[in-house]
């Protein structure tokens, strides 16, 4: 052992074995919005309920996420269930109280869908977030009130059958995240990742903030799946993969996507420009990242997601010219998203696209 390898002391005899441990992403959820976090672990809890040959399909559920204090007094009826999040209690003809990490305490209702509804209210229950559970044995629902279940106008639903995350499937929520959040500065309320938008500069760390965008709308499609961000390896280390990790073996693990993020600024946070020579190596880096770490990981999406914050936007075409042949060769998707820096230029990009009947921006036809 060389002098510059740290000793593991009592576990050193268990260093190869320590080496093939793959890091899980498990827990990262931590540091996205706890309503998220909600739906994410009831839709998997429900999965792994699902999951058993013992389970139910007969009556709703009702999950509630309430703060603490309410589950002390606001039910008093409904008793501690700890064992809630692992999937081996009943879930349906109850009401689960629970906290965004589902521990929390549970109740049973007597009666129809009608009598559901009834109990909340009669609890003061009905304008906290909910899900409804509708079990079905071929095609079970959760539907999701966001300011409880007294605004029924205001619902989500969706499958509880796992969405796979393809190319084009994760294509479309980024498309969405750039929509909501990241297009101009006005949409940047969350995620600012401009320092000075008028003079072009982008903030020190654009890329940490558009990935922790791109997790939290992926975390709230993807919901069955991990969005584990960096990962090490001999490689580097990736910027987000997405996995099928929940209640699975490690030979049972499916690893769908791997992204390599990358910014393309003309100004840093100081001014300081940029040449198109380097940032032309920025996007050949990101694309032999994104295939390595693919290859080590077995992915089975590679993609390169570039956030343009240049003055002009050139184009998809004009921008990958350069490495389309080879992105070509390697597998890996090539994807783009240009980022105006003011809305007044965004909005006349999308009148001119109407007036000349042409394709409006961003449709990735690379």
């Amino acid at each position: 052992m060389s002098a510059e390898t740290n000793n593991l002391g009592a576990w050193e005899a268990d260093r190869d074995a320590l080496k093939e441990v793959r890091i899980s992403g498990r827990g990262s959820d931590a540091d996205i919005p706890g309503e998220l976090q909600f739906a994410r672990g009831v839709t998997q809890l429900v999965s792994r309920r699902e999951r058993r040959s013992d389970a139910e399909y007969d009556r709703l559920a009702a999950f509630v996420l309430v703060p603490a204090g309410f589950q002390e007094s606001g039910a008093p009826n409904a008793r501690r269930n700890p064992s809630l999040h692992t999937g081996n209690r009943p879930l349906t003809g109850r009401i689960h109280f629970v906290s965004a990490k589902l521990a929390g305490r549970t109740q049973e209702y007597l009666g129809d869908d009608t009598a559901l509804l009834d109990v909340l209210k009669q609890l003061g229950a009905d304008q906290f977030p909910t899900l409804i559970y509708t079990p079905s044995p071929n095609h079970s629902s959760l539907s999701y009130y966001p300011k409880g279940v007294v605004d029924e106008d205001q619902r989500d639903s969706w499958d509880v059958a796992e969405v796979n995350p393809s190319a084009d499937a994760i294509t479309e929520v980024i498309d969405r995240v750039y929509q909501n959040e990241l297009v101009t500065p006005d949409q940047s309320a969350n995620f600012h990742v401009w320092m000075n938008a008028g003079k072009g500069w982008a903030q020190e760390d654009a890329e940490a903030r558009v990935q922790h965008a791109l997790k939290c709308g992926l975390a709230g499609a993807f919901r069955h799946c991990s969005i584990r961000p960096e990962q090490p390896g001999k490689e580097g280390r990736t910027d987000l993969e997405i996995v099928s990790d929940e209640g699975r073996p490690p030979d049972k693990i499916v690893h769908h996507a791997v992204l390599e993020l990358k910014v393309l600024r003309e100004f840093g946070s100081t001014g300081g420009g940029y040449s198109d020579d380097e940032i032309n190596t920025h996007i050949q880096k990101g694309l032999e990242q994104a295939y390595a770490y693919s290859l080590k990981r077995s992915m089975r999406e590679r993609l390169l997601c570039c956030f343009d914050m240049r003055k002009l936007d050139l184009g998809d075409t004009v921008v990958f010219a350069f490495i389309l042949d080879r992105a070509q060769e390697l597998k890996v998707c090539l994807r783009r998203w240009f980022l105006y820096r003011n809305s007044a230029e965004w909005r006349a990009v999308m009148a001119a696209a109407v007036s000349t009947a042409s394709a409006p921006p961003n449709l990735h036809s690379v």
